[in-house]
């Protein structure tokens, strides 16, 4: 399979869309101020939306982000990212392991860890 790489992620904020923070807007209507404030990754963080409107969306948001020329990044949740078309995903030390994220995803998207200091980092 010959597949080409990703490119660099793009040179700008890099801003969360998360769940828990003003919880009366939506998460579509979240990503859409930070696009328009000049976000160029979003991450969206769902720890508190049920599967299905975790799906939607993502599925929306991913939408919102290609439209703006930026990269959406699904948290934790491979599954989603997949059934998303999102760019990619972060994974956590709870999460599936990044190889096996990486697996599922193939090397064409995006996988983010997390780093807790310097060796974590490297």
């Amino acid at each position: 399979m010959n597949v080409s790489p990703r490119p660099p992620l793009p040179q700008g904020p890099y801003l969360l869309v998360d769940d828990s923070v003003r919880p009366e807007l939506s998460l579509v209507d979240k990503a859409l101020r930070l696009l328009a404030g000049g976000a160029r990754v979003l991450q969206l963080r769902m720890k508190h939306t049920p599967p299905r409107e975790a799906l939607a969306a993502a599925r929306a948001v991913v939408a919102r982000c290609r439209e703006a020329g930026a990269v959406c990044l699904i948290n934790d949740r491979v599954d989603l990212a997949l059934l998303s078309d999102a760019h990619g995903v972060h994974v956590g030390d709870e999460d599936l392991p990044p190889e096996a994220a990486r697996e599922l995803l193939g090397p064409g998207r995006y996988v983010g860890v997390t780093a807790r200091g310097a060796e974590g980092a490297r």
